[in-house]
């Protein structure tokens, strides 16, 4: 008993001595798992996250509405933002709306071929140094031993036009109270991330479907995902837009002079500089515009791949990315990409722009925009990757040309009903109304006069025969034998 009561005089002995020196110490709780939180209140809990120690975090809590609105702010202004411990804000009301890009914008995107990279979280000391934005959703979770892996792409940077700002210029924006960083730049791709428990037996390859260009039997084992890592491959990365989310930072601490760095000196001759700015952005006007006059040309010669070298070039000019604006030249672009042999890629384009440009009570309902979708893809569409569907239109279109609009080779009529001939089994209607379900009929109205008007009369009577089988029900050969020289009386004795 004596012992209990030396134990008890001695604690609050310390707590008065404590009380003297400012009073008893906050009580920081427990965290989600239970343990006890005081280490936070530590040096070396506090510095876990440390914005100094890690200054390119991965943005893995956002959600939609977070990237949104870190998309639309980049636009036009450099993105400033709250960074302190594992705990970042985006300052939206940072800025001159006044004066778009008054404290900087950023520069369009260098864009690159990348490749999958991965991140693996082991434990809590992997989480801090890796995923510093994470450890408040997976923090405790770790702390219990479980393992997280991700995979992510980087199609691309954008850098700003400023390499530094400091805090004076910030001083008379109330939206600008508590900001600690700016972000100096961010790639552009997509991530996704999950237990590592979730992925175990997996061989080879990418366990969240990285360039499948679409939903893999992996995919769902993502947690946390930016962008749509299915969608991403080298080639194409630029041209999806589910390739092109915000996915990591470069912050850059805000200085503490008075003015930007980059700000001109006080006898920096103003007017003349305005006025220079003014001539050199009329400069970059007329060259911008006459790389997209050259685009629209190469478009013109069916050069897709020329077409698409041309809008960059249009785009890196202007400052802008004018050619994947869905109010902008994204329409056009969309059949360049097609013609460069990537037709899925430039169908979401397509689509994108279409939903844009198209009110949708008049021309632009769901079943119209597929319409108008497979049209451009009949027309555009070409190379190895093109589906079973693109390509029987496209013959079926070709077929159509040839038998009204321009005279063609009979090779090439032939090679389009062969087309036709494999995939009519193949590809099944949307609904009654597809023009997939016309395939046999308009194969037997067109690829006949397609080589009749070639000059080949005996291929003619060959494709008049073949396209009467795929009717329903298919025509007799005695009955097509004698229909053929009643519709192409130009072929008697020819056949």
């Amino acid at each position: 008993m004596r012992s209990v009561l030396a134990a008890a005089a001695s604690s609050l002995s310390l707590l008065s001595l404590l009380g003297a020196c400012g009073g008893a110490p906050a009580v920081s709780g427990t965290r989600a798992s239970g343990q006890s939180a005081l280490m936070n209140d530590t040096f070396a809990g506090q510095n876990r996250c440390n914005p100094r120690d890690q200054a390119r975090p991965f943005v893995v809590e956002w959600d939609a509405t977070d990237t949104s609105s870190f998309e639309s702010r980049a636009q036009s202004d450099v993105v400033f933002v709250r960074y302190e411990g594992c705990d970042l804000t985006i300052l939206d009301g940072c800025a001159q709306d006044s004066v778009p890009g008054e404290l900087g914008a950023y520069k369009p995107v260098d864009w690159t071929s990348g490749q999958l990279e991965t991140v693996d979280v082991g434990n809590e000391a992997d989480l801090y140094a890796k995923l510093p934005l994470g450890v408040a959703s997976l923090g405790g979770r770790v702390r219990a031993g479980e393992k997280f892996h991700m995979e992510y792409f980087v199609s691309g940077t954008r850098i700003a036009t400023r390499s530094a700002v400091d805090r004076g210029a910030l001083a008379k924006i109330p939206g600008c109270r508590g900001a600690t960083h700016f972000v100096y730049a961010y790639n552009l791709g997509a991530f996704a991330l999950g237990s590592a428990s979730n992925v175990q037996g997996e061989v080879g390859g990418s366990v969240y479907g990285f360039g499948t260009g679409g939903s893999t039997s992996s995919s769902h084992k993502a947690e946390k995902h930016g962008g749509d890592l299915a969608s991403c491959k080298a080639e194409t990365a630029r041209e999806v837009q589910s390739c092109r989310a915000p996915i990591r930072l470069t912050l850059r601490p805000i200085g503490d002079g008075t003015e930007t760095a980059d700000a001109p000196g006080p006898d920096a001759p103003a007017s003349g500089a305005k006025v220079d700015r003014i001539d050199a952005q009329l400069e970059a006007t007329r060259r911008s515009n006459a790389h997209y006059e050259s685009a629209h040309t190469r478009l013109l010669a069916r050069d897709g791949g020329g077409c698409v070298t041309e809008m960059d070039a249009g785009d890196r000019q202007s400052g802008s990315e004018r050619s994947l604006d869905p109010r902008g030249l994204l329409k056009e672009r969309a059949t360049c990409v097609m013609l460069a042999g990537q037709c899925d890629t430039g169908k979401k384009q397509l689509r994108a722009a279409l939903e844009k440009l198209l009110d949708p009570d008049v021309d632009g309902s769901p079943a119209q925009i597929d319409k108008k979708v497979d049209e451009y893809a009949a027309t555009y569409c070409q190379g190895a990757g093109t589906s079973p569907r693109d390509q029987l239109l496209g013959a079926l279109k070709t077929l159509y040309r040839g038998a009204f609009d321009t005279r063609l080779d009979v090779a090439v009529c032939r090679q389009a009903l062969d087309t036709v001939e494999k995939q009519i089994g193949v590809v099944k209607p949307r609904n009654k109304d597809d023009e997939v379900s016309f395939g046999p009929a308009q194969a037997f109205n067109y690829a006949p006069r397609c080589m009749v008007r070639a000059g080949d009369c005996k291929a003619a009577f060959e494709a008049h025969l073949e396209s009467s089988r795929l009717l329903t029900p298919p025509m007799a050969d005695s009955t097509a034998r004698a229909s053929f020289g009643a519709i192409y009386g130009e072929c008697k004795g020819s056949y």
